[in-house]
């Protein structure tokens, strides 16, 4: 898997200033929504895109790419912090004077309704709720394309002073014309294996992705996302801090880690699960420790379930830099739904199974 993933090709868009602070942030959000900015890599890799821009308030839209489903076809809660984040942190950032910046430092989410392809493209509106001299708050909505409420989010950030000569370093412009941008690609038939998997013992269908005997799906190869060890209750992934995950900034953007998290606080639940059980992610909190330089170097992602009841499940997941150093905590709750797994093969939407249980 590590070999196809998408972040191995060469990262095409902007990144890697701040040069965008050097006007006030509604000048700049205002002229990123009219396109007048170059794409980060972000937007190339998931099609997040900035439509509109106010005085406290900010909208990303994200279509549903078939690069977000699993191995069996699901796709996960994880897509609304990806896509949420943007506008949420965004909607501060329009209250900023020129040489400012900020960085999101706890972002939490409920999930509302189950995303699937039939969502067909999010819509994400960011809402400033408070913002003082240091932090920020500020909440967030995800919309599908037939308006219904699919998420709703919290989000507390920390104000910056951008330095002289940070605010004066030139991005990287790398692009690349030889492929359509990754979430455009038709995903490989190969690489999705349909929820029959799952008809059998969950942990042991996990570890046949360890081993490869299992494809990894269209998400682990966008993400480069990859199982280290895998045992019932617990995992660990890895995750490269690629320039891919850039939303401009040298670091990692917030909504990328989160949906990682979310990725791993799922499939570890689902070792403990029955074997014609499927559970569905109810939330996610992420605390934002320290910055993620995109150097290239790989994160560790290891998960744990807290919590084990008979109808919600909790876990924990923690993810550390190259050099062992805490760089973000995550939680997030599931809930059991007993005889998923048939009716997933019967081709029942998701949203349906929710609505059933």
């Amino acid at each position: 898997m590590t070999e196809q993933a998408i972040t191995n090709e060469p990262v095409r868009g902007s990144w890697g200033s701040f040069a965008f602070a050097k006007t006030s942030g509604l000048e700049m959000a205002r002229a990123f929504a009219r396109g007048e900015y170059p794409y980060p890599p972000i937007h190339h890799l998931t099609g997040l895109t900035p439509t509109e821009a106010g005085l406290g308030s900010m909208t990303f839209s994200m279509p549903v790419s078939p690069w977000f489903q699993d191995a069996s076809g699901i796709i996960w809660g994880g897509i609304y912090p990806l896509l949420v984040d943007a506008p949420i942190s965004m909607s501060l950032f329009t209250g900023l004077p020129p040489g400012k910046a900020l960085t999101t430092s706890e972002l939490s989410i409920n999930y509302l309704r189950p995303p699937s392809l039939n969502s067909e493209e999010l819509v994400g509106r960011g809402r400033s709720v408070y913002l003082g001299r240091e932090v920020g708050v500020a909440e967030a909505t995800v919309e599908d394309s037939r308006g219904r409420t699919m998420a709703h989010a919290t989000t507390r950030c920390v104000l910056l002073d951008i330095p002289k000569e940070q605010l004066e370093t030139p991005a990287s412009a790398v692009t690349s014309n030889d492929l359509p941008d990754p979430y455009l690609r038709e995903v490989p038939k190969d690489i999705i294996a349909g929820p029959e998997i799952w008809d059998a013992d969950k942990l042991q269908v996990q570890r046949r992705f360890l081993t490869g005997d299992l494809p990894s799906g269209p998400i682990q190869v966008l993400l480069g996302l990859e199982f280290v060890s895998i045992d019932e209750g617990s995992a660990r992934f890895k995750l490269p801090a690629s320039p891919w995950f850039s939303a401009g900034s040298p670091f990692m953007y917030g909504g990328l880690l989160a949906l990682a998290c979310d990725c791993a606080l799922a499939g570890v639940v689902w070792t403990t699960l029955d074997a014609d059980a499927v559970a569905a992610s109810l939330d996610l909190q992420v605390r934002f420790l320290r910055p993620i330089p995109l150097d290239g170097s790989k994160l560790s992602i290891t998960s744990s379930v807290r919590h084990s009841g008979r109808m919600i499940r909790v876990a924990e997941a923690e993810v550390f830099d190259s050099q062992g150093r805490r760089v973000a905590l995550a939680s997030g709750s599931s809930m059991v739904i007993p005889g998923g797994v048939e009716m997933l093969k019967q081709g029942i939407s998701t949203e349906e199974i929710l609505k059933r249980s």
